[in-house]
């Protein structure tokens, strides 16, 4: 427990008074022998037990009364930080989302971020102050690092705003580590976040093995303060996809645009966007009637002569200023092209028939069927999407580490799996058995339509993912996103958890050879193919779309500068290019923005919360942006009624005892009747 007025407390052996008191008195006293003294010294020793139990009691009651009082002025805190019942622990880890989403701000400018920090810095001060070692692990950079002093944790970089996504399982398992390694002892784990789905996961994989290891340690407890409230009449954007077109008379860039907003009830509105292409800006009005707002091929012309450049989208200001803007760059469109490394020439012409389709027109696109022992003539960076149909490559071969360097550049990577799969693993992905279904077929249960592979149409229409017959399956192993399931909760798509711009999918069926439906029905299985082509298209050519994070411009930043309408300014190497902007290095152009999964409001109930934690001690905080309540709050008036408590309970016992009441009776003699 901790205390504003410590200082009082030296006073804490006044509570010894009344004791001094009482033995004082009873040296006072003077014995005078009388005749009688003999019998009342009899009737005390037959009392002298309870009676000296009643005046312990009394003297403690006295003792816990002053005790009470110094208590009440000497301000005690307590409550909601940090468990403090059983004194300040050894290590205070603090695990902050610094997430897009965290810079919800209200009237004032104050961001969920800033009001969580704030709060948590005051409490730290009021209640722990230095008596435990404070350590921050952020959601961007994941590194853990020692605070000298809470005063120091709102301005610190590795606290700041940031236009990232937060992965809340590295986060806790950055904890797990730091915690295990350095043998913190008791140790409170506080996580700031504003509970996104997005964020959180709860379906990841990952979430049972943490429970059970931190399970294992004694003296943990977590403390969730969480900032739930979703940001009212907030409207954001994102550019999806910039293509640069050009004819015998004009040239001209097409955008892509999805407008969302979160309106319980929503009304017709008419935004304005704000255009900017190389410096030159103009404004168009659009109407949303709904939620979310599809804007396909929006035309904004520039000269012939303009070949490449870069641009951004802007929103009016409203409650969070993270999403009122999206970038981009364009240049000379590449080819789409995707590699199908197969010795199965069934299954390589199917999906070769998919690709060489084009989705769009404007676009060229090629696919190239190498056996697998030609897969070493694949021209990396040329190739948006692959499609692996052989052995998941061992750990230390050189094609593992080329498929990594595919990811890392922001490209695709589509597994599918052999007949005979091995256990090597993949960016945490593995196969399994083959499960035959008898010549009986599965149906999918279950798949993610709000985003990736199998999200609905622009139109909103849902892909016929359930028509689908799966009669041949590969089971998935390991920790990944599942975007489908079958029948029993199997994953038949799964995407690789990875901070990387690229993204690694395993489909455990084929398309063919009597395996699924998907080359016979075809519509899921060109959706699905085009839209990892066109994710992988993100890393092809000299501009590309990326997400901001620590790794989107890869491990060497020396050459990377920010320009996009500002004067060029170089990134610092200690601070990762976290936030949104345009950056150039030479000849390459990269528009960073937020992840697509930053926009969208749902957060995790407190049911899903406690089946996160269930088994672990922690305690959950809600707070809002306009709530002016401190974590640590004074308890004086507990200590207050203590005392009252004690003062009454010491009254009662000072009341004298009834004097018994003899009632003489007399017997009366009976009178004889007249005769």
């Amino acid at each position: 427990m901790s205390f504003l007025a410590p200082i009082l407390l030296f006073g804490l052996p006044l509570a010894a008074l009344p004791v001094i008191i009482h033995l004082i008195h009873l040296y006072r006293r003077r014995q005078v022998k009388w005749a009688a003294m003999m019998f009342l010294l009899m009737a005390q020793k037959m009392n002298k037990g309870l009676s000296r139990l009643r005046q312990i009691l009394i003297l403690a009651f006295r003792v816990l009364a002053v005790l009470a009082l110094i208590f009440v002025v000497s301000r005690p805190l307590a409550g909601g930080l940090l468990g403090l019942t059983g004194g300040a622990p050894d290590t205070v880890v603090i695990l902050l989302d610094r997430s897009a989403s965290m810079e919800q701000q209200n009237l004032g400018g104050l961001s969920k971020r800033a009001s969580g920090l704030r709060k948590l810095t005051q409490a730290i001060k009021d209640t722990v102050g230095n008596r435990s070692r404070l350590v921050l692990i952020d959601s961007a950079l994941g590194q853990a690092q020692v605070i000298e002093k809470a005063d120091a944790l709102p301005d610190l970089p590795q606290a700041g705003a940031t236009d990232t996504t937060a992965d809340v399982t590295a986060l806790l398992q950055g904890a797990l580590d730091y915690i295990t390694v350095n043998q913190t002892g008791r140790t409170d784990v506080w996580l700031l976040s504003d509970l996104r789905q997005n964020d959180w996961d709860a379906t990841n994989g990952r979430w049972q093995p943490l429970r059970s290891a931190f399970a294992s340690l004694q003296g943990i407890r977590f403390h969730i303060l969480s900032y739930p409230q979703p940001a009212k009449e907030n409207v954001a954007v994102t550019v999806e996809r910039v293509t640069r077109r050009e004819t015998a008379d004009k040239a001209e860039l097409l955008l892509d645009l999805r407008i969302t907003r979160n309106e319980e009830t929503p009304q017709p509105a008419e935004l304005p966007l704000r255009f900017v292409v190389n410096g030159a800006s103009s404004t168009h009005k659009v109407e949303i009637k709904e939620n979310q707002l599809l804007i396909q091929g929006h035309s904004l012309p520039i000269d012939k002569a303009t070949k490449r450049g870069w641009g951004r989208v802007e929103l009016p200001a409203d409650t969070n200023g993270s999403d009122n803007a999206s970038h981009f760059v364009f240049d000379e469109p590449a080819i789409l092209k995707s590699v199908i490394v197969s010795d199965d020439i069934d299954e390589a012409e199917a999906l070769k028939a998919a690709l060489s389709a084009p989705a769009d027109p404007a676009r060229k696109y090629a696919a190239v069927v190498l056996p697998v022992a030609r897969a070493a003539e694949i021209v990396w960076d040329e190739t948006a999407l692959i499609v692996w149909h052989a052995q998941v490559p061992k750990a230390d071969d050189i094609l593992a580490q080329q498929l990594n360097n595919q990811v890392a550049a922001g490209r695709a990577i589509l597994f599918l799996p052999p007949e005979n799969p091995t256990a090597d693993v993949f960016m945490g992905l593995s196969w399994d058995a083959w499960k035959n279904g008898g010549g009986n077929s599965v149906a999918v249960e279950w798949w993610r339509n709000d985003a990736s592979l199998l999200a609905n149409t622009r139109d909103g229409a849902s892909l016929p993912v359930g028509d689908l017959e799966v009669t041949r399956q590969c089971a998935i192993n390991g920790d990944g996103v599942p975007l489908a399931r079958t029948v029993g909760n199997q994953p038949l798509l799964m995407r690789a958890a990875s901070e990387r711009d690229g993204s690694a999918f395993f489909l455990g069926t084929l398309p063919g050879s009597g395996s699924s439906s998907l080359a016979r029905d075809g519509v899921v299985l060109f959706a699905m193919l085009h839209r990892a082509l066109n994710d992988g298209a993100r890393g092809l050519g000299k501009a590309q779309q990326r997400f901001a994070s620590r790794t989107a411009l890869g491990s060497d930043l020396s050459g990377w500068k920010r320009t996009g309408g500002a004067e060029a300014t170089p990134v610092i190497t200690t601070e990762p290019p976290l936030r949104n902007g345009i950056l150039e290095n030479g000849d390459k152009l990269v528009a960073l923005n937020r992840p697509v999964g930053e926009d969208t409001p749902q957060s995790i109930s407190k049911v899903t919360l406690d089946e996160l934690f269930e088994g672990l001690d922690y305690q959950y905080l809600e707070d809002t942006l306009e709530g002016t309540k401190s974590l640590a709050s004074e308890v004086w008036r507990t200590f207050l009624i203590m005392m009252a408590l004690a003062l009454l309970g010491e009254a009662l016992l000072c009341m004298p005892q009834k004097r018994a009441v003899v009632v003489e009776q007399t017997r009366t003699a009976a009178v004889p009747a007249a005769a």
